[in-house]
This record gives structure tokens, C-alpha cells and sequence, in this order.
């Protein structure tokens, strides 16, 4: 088989996407939306939001900002990937579809993280990264940011609709790769000497 032909072939896309929906499943299921690995990653992802926003201790746009950043950069770094491999190459193809499904994906459940820490908001009950709870703790992003903008009472609410926007996104997302595996390079580039390559 050449190397197009083996670049044509959907299989192992669909397997990927088959695995990442097994997956999401299992996340959704859980109570903490956990993923082995991808979780621990995510956490340090989160930690850098807030950092980004208080570099070298200085409050940078305030520091409800630096709250706030944590989750915000969670949910948007793998749409930095997204951007990247949907922008053009030198040939005028986009880089990888695929690929980029596949970061919104990941951003679907980074975002179905920030629904279930937003609503532990009154409760409290998960643990924090200091290793106390909510209830034990000043540090609960969500807490902190629902009692300034006057929601806490309305923390379930906003998670529910966060839920449902990481339901909505996962899905999508793997929809659309699973359509991409099929529909990506049906037709592959023909090379100078009129050899089709990958």
C-alpha cells in the first residue's frame, strides 16, 4: 500500500475517536469528571491560568482575573491547538481538521471540570489543590468568584448550563471527527512528477 493510500485509510482515526468517546463517557459518569493522566495535566494547566494572571506575584488586570484564570486558560489552551491546526498551510490546506476536533474535545472536558468545581461553589465538598475542601478553605475559585458577582446561589444553575455546553462540544466534536476520518484527503495532492503523495 502506498503512503497515500495508508493516509487515506480511516481506521485508526475512528478507533481514536471510538477511544475518546469511551472516554468522555467515563467522564461524564464520574462525580469529579476525571480522565487518568489528562486529569493530572489539566490541574497543572489550571495552576499556570492563575500564574499567567499574577506573574511574579504582581495582580495582572486584577485579581479577580487571577481567580478567574485558572479556569479560563483550562478551558482555552487546547483552543489554541484548534486555531493552529485549522490555519492554512503554504499549499492553502487546512493543517488537520482532525486534529483539531480532537483539541476541542479536549477543551470539552476541561470545560466539563469547570462546570463540576463551579458547582461545588456553596457545597464545598471538593478537594482542593491544598489540600482541604471548600468548606476548610479561602481558596475555592468558584466560591470566590460566584459571592463577587453576587450568583452563589445560583452556582448550580451555571454548571448545569456549563454541562451542557461541554455535552454539546463533545459531542460535536467527535461527530465531526469521526466525519473528518472518512472525508480528510479523499482526494490526495498529486506531486511534480504526477505521483499522488500523502
Amino acid at each position: 500500500m502506498t503512503t497515500a493510500g495508508a493516509a487515506r485509510q480511516p481506521w485508526p482515526r475512528l478507533v481514536a475517536v471510538f477511544i475518546l468517546a469511551w472516554i468522555a463517557r467515563s467522564a461524564f459518569a464520574d462525580q469529579y469528571g476525571y480522565v487518568p493522566l489528562l486529569g493530572d495535566v489539566d490541574t497543572a494547566i489550571h495552576e499556570f491560568g492563575h500564574m499567567l494572571f499574577m506573574p511574579f506575584g504582581i495582580e495582572f488586570l486584577g485579581d479577580t482575573m487571577m481567580i478567574l484564570g485558572g479556569s479560563l486558560v483550562q478551558v482555552v489552551f487546547p483552543l489554541i491547538f484548534v486555531a493552529y491546526f485549522l490555519m492554512r498551510d503554504e499549499r492553502g490546506a487546512r493543517r488537520d481538521p482532525f486534529a483539531a476536533m480532537l483539541c476541542l474535545w479536549w477543551s470539552s472536558i476541561n470545560l466539563l471540570g469547570v462546570a463540576i468545581y463551579c458547582a461545588d461553589s456553596r457545597a464545598g465538598q471538593l478537594m482542593l489543590i491544598n489540600g482541604s475542601t471548600g468548606q476548610e478553605s479561602d481558596a475555592h475559585d468558584w466560591n470566590n468568584l460566584l459571592t463577587r458577582w453576587h450568583l452563589l446561589d445560583r452556582d448550580t444553575v451555571i454548571a448545569g448550563r456549563m454541562r451542557a455546553a461541554a455535552v454539546l462540544l463533545c459531542t460535536g466534536s467527535l461527530a465531526a471527527a469521526a466525519w473528518l476520518a472518512f472525508a480528510r484527503r479523499s482526494v490526495a495532492p498529486v506531486a511534480a512528477g504526477g505521483e499522488r503523495v500523502a
